[in-house]
């Protein structure tokens, strides 16, 4: 095979090359959540979701493996750290596994993963979204087994979840620090973050992304969590069980931010 460019360029170099030329994923720096809101069009619209539907259910029916962003990928490929973080809460919750997977889109996670996890005896995989993608999920995936759900409140009602799952979204909340006060002070028994846009030293940063029309023209604010504060207020309540790096990368100006992925778990009130 003749060696490509990108096999004979040196890392530096290729990250010069996607910095100069590539697609500029995240813009701005801005100093409010209002002023990032104006420059980007959101992601509750209904195009973006009838995208997603169709690739939801194209993985249903076998004829893709899995799907990210409404984009389809034709072969198996587990996220394997976060599976086996899942392995942890199921090994402590005795072969029993009830995810409330918050921002899950139409279920993403449990169809990536669906051929690992069908072999467990007791498993819930409930979703918490947005109103629409609710109404979508209880109108075409009723016969599956992911449950939709608009809150948090209303799908505890339904389920005791061991485990809060949250991938690749706390970064796009208006005020995720108020939301995960509010997780820290429930008493599910593990927490699991996943894609967590951290950097040690600096502030939280406010930029916005912009999607590439390839995939769906949208563009939405998201923060770059300061490391240290986002563990500070984890760990008053929680102890970390493990921390592994997710398998997103998030491409800001120059540089690469790798992601996080964090398995916590309650600890014991006494």
């Amino acid at each position: 095979m003749k060696p490509t460019w990108k096999r004979l360029a040196p890392p530096a170099l290729r990250r010069f090359a996607r910095a100069a030329f590539g697609w500029r994923w995240f813009r701005g720096d801005y100093a409010n959540w209002t002023d990032a809101c104006a420059a980007a069009t959101g992601y509750d619209d209904p195009a973006i979701i009838e995208r997603v539907l169709a690739a939801t259910l194209a993985v249903r029916q076998g004829q893709a493996a899995f799907e990210r962003d409404s984009v389809l990928f034709p072969d198996p490929a587990p996220d394997r750290p976060l599976l086996e973080a899942l392995g942890v809460v199921r090994d402590c919750s005795a072969e029993r596994l009830r995810v409330l997977d918050f921002g899950g889109a139409l279920g993403s996670t449990y169809w990536r993963h669906r051929v690992w996890l069908t072999g467990i005896p007791d498993l819930a995989w409930d979703v918490v979204e947005q109103p629409r993608l609710v109404a979508t999920g209880r109108n075409h995936l009723a016969d599956t087994p992911v449950r939709f759900f608009s809150s948090v409140d209303e799908a505890e009602a339904a389920t005791a979840h061991d485990v809060l799952l949250c991938g690749t979204t706390l970064q796009y909340l208006e005020d995720p620090w108020q939301t995960l006060g509010d997780w820290v002070a429930r008493s599910w028994r593990f927490l699991l973050f996943n894609n967590l846009p951290l950097h040690r030293g600096k502030p939280d940063r406010l930029r916005v992304q912009h999607v590439p029309p390839g995939i769906y023209p949208a563009s939405y604010p998201v923060w770059f969590f300061n490391r240290e504060r986002l563990l500070t207020c984890l760990t008053g309540r929680y102890e970390i069980v493990r921390e592994f790096a997710s398998e997103e990368v998030w491409p800001v100006g120059w540089g690469q931010y790798r992601s996080t992925g964090l398995l916590l778990r309650r600890k014991d009130p006494s």
